[in-house]
Parts: C-alpha cells; sequence; structure tokens
C-alpha cells in the first residue's frame, strides 16, 4: 500500500479532489478514483473549505482547512479517517477556496 500524494489549486468555484487526475473537470474517472483509507491535507495560500457536492461556497462548507501553520482547523488533524472498512474516495470531497492549493496525501485502501 503506497502513498500517494496529489496538488490541487483551487478557486472560487468548487472543485471535486478527484480532478488531481486529470480528465473532464468534475467529472471522476472510475479507474482512477480509487478508494482511500486516509486522506491528508495541507492547505497553502488561503483556507480552502470542503463539502460533499458541488454546493460548497466560504459560507456553507462542511469542514474549513486553513493555511498550514494558523490554528483553528476544523478537519481534526488535518486528515479524514484511517477507516478500517468503507473507504473514502478523492470524488467524494469538493473544495472551494481562491489561491488556496490543497497539498493531498492518500492511503489506498
Amino acid at each position: 500500500m503506497a502513498l500517494r500524494t496529489y496538488q490541487l489549486a483551487l478557486t472560487a468555484t468548487p472543485k471535486r479532489l478527484s480532478d488531481v487526475y486529470g480528465g473532464t473537470t468534475g467529472v471522476p474517472d472510475p479507474a482512477k478514483d480509487i478508494p482511500y483509507r486516509q486522506i491528508g491535507f495541507t492547505i497553502e495560500g488561503a483556507d480552502a473549505y470542503l463539502g460533499s457536492d458541488n454546493t460548497v461556497s466560504t459560507s456553507n462548507w462542511g469542514a474549513k482547512a486553513v493555511v498550514a501553520g494558523q490554528s483553528s482547523q476544523s478537519v481534526p488533524g488535518g486528515s479524514i479517517g484511517p477507516f478500517p472498512t468503507g473507504p473514502i474516495k478523492l470524488s467524494d470531497i469538493w473544495a472551494v477556496g481562491a489561491g488556496a492549493t490543497v497539498h493531498i496525501w492518500a492511503v489506498p485502501f
């Protein structure tokens, strides 16, 4: 089980984290959208807001990830998981944050 790492530049328009795989924006490629046991984040440039669909915004979000080194990060420990059963995919998470870059590390299931 090899660690995977990705970076995704965000804008004011919501992006699906699976956009890191390339292809059509917002549409996950089933061959590349693999399940993960745990997904971690570090944010650079500006705060990012995470949600479950494309309605995520700076006022409608499930978790806020702040720029690395700042306090009040609401993604616990900067990660989701680990899950012993039931994986999560990057396509399950949407993010928004003009000027933010999400650095992602993920452990395949």
